[in-house]
């Protein structure tokens, strides 16, 4: 069953929604910049991702090979989503910036070169 999600950066001036299910994988990503960053997010189709404010409120980051596309909010500076490079037709959306029903069921997923850890996380 598919559940509509609301989300966005600290300041609201950056929001977005999607379809999702209520049993979802959260990435703790390894990477340089998410390590950084601490960032956990979840991949959504984009098919199922829509922005709701304009594209004028956002600051792009990019490195290396360009392909990861690193929006954050022009405001408060919080990168609610971006877009992956390792799975370009998905976008990665930061769990800490969504509004979580009760009834979601997280699995947390760590990513590292060698291996793969799944813990259950509550929302």
């Amino acid at each position: 069953m598919e559940q509509l999600f609301q989300g966005g950066c600290h300041c609201c001036k950056v929001q977005f929604e999607f379809s999702g299910p209520l049993e979802m994988e959260v990435i703790q990503c390894a990477c340089s910049i998410c390590r950084m960053k601490q960032n956990h997010h979840v991949l959504i189709p984009q098919s199922k991702f829509k922005l709701l404010t304009s594209m004028e409120e956002l600051s792009l980051y990019t490195f290396n090979t360009k392909q990861a596309k690193h929006y954050f909010c022009k405001t408060c500076g919080v990168q609610s989503f971006f877009y992956p490079r390792s799975n370009p037709n998905m976008v990665a959306v930061t769990i800490y910036c969504l509004q979580l029903p009760q009834n979601v069921k997280l699995t947390k997923v760590t990513q590292g070169i060698e291996q793969s850890i799944k813990t259950i996380i509550q929302p």
